[in-house]
């Protein structure tokens, strides 16, 4: 017997789709295609977010005490995090820490 299914639920875990095709021009590789991580997502609230995201943006082997096994979801360390600034013609900015993953090329971002 046809059951009929409800909605599907969809969760977009990326910023507005205008900073996402914005960061194409960054060196973002297929950013319309590919998936978006939030860090808060990653950490959950185990960590102080202003000290994590300052020690993500130094790099690989300055955070890899403080990420112990956290790893992409593919098994490369998470990369480095950069900060980026969107201007909108309205004037509006908005930043973002942002870096992408070597092999499955994953975004993962986070607010400034």
């Amino acid at each position: 017997m046809h059951k009929q299914l409800g909605p599907i639920e969809i969760v977009c875990d990326s910023p507005s789709y205008k900073i996402v095709q914005a960061c194409g021009q960054l060196g973002i590789r297929n950013p319309e295609d590919v998936r978006w991580c939030r860090m808060s997502q990653v950490f959950g609230d185990h960590v102080h977010w202003a000290d994590l995201l300052r020690l993500l943006s130094l790099g690989v082997s300055a955070t890899a005490s403080l990420l112990g096994d956290r790893t992409c979801s593919c098994g490369l360390v998470l990369p480095r995090l950069e900060k980026c600034t969107f201007v909108f013609s309205t004037g509006k900015e908005v930043s973002l820490f942002l870096g992408q993953c070597e092999r499955c090329r994953t975004v993962f971002w986070e607010d400034v």
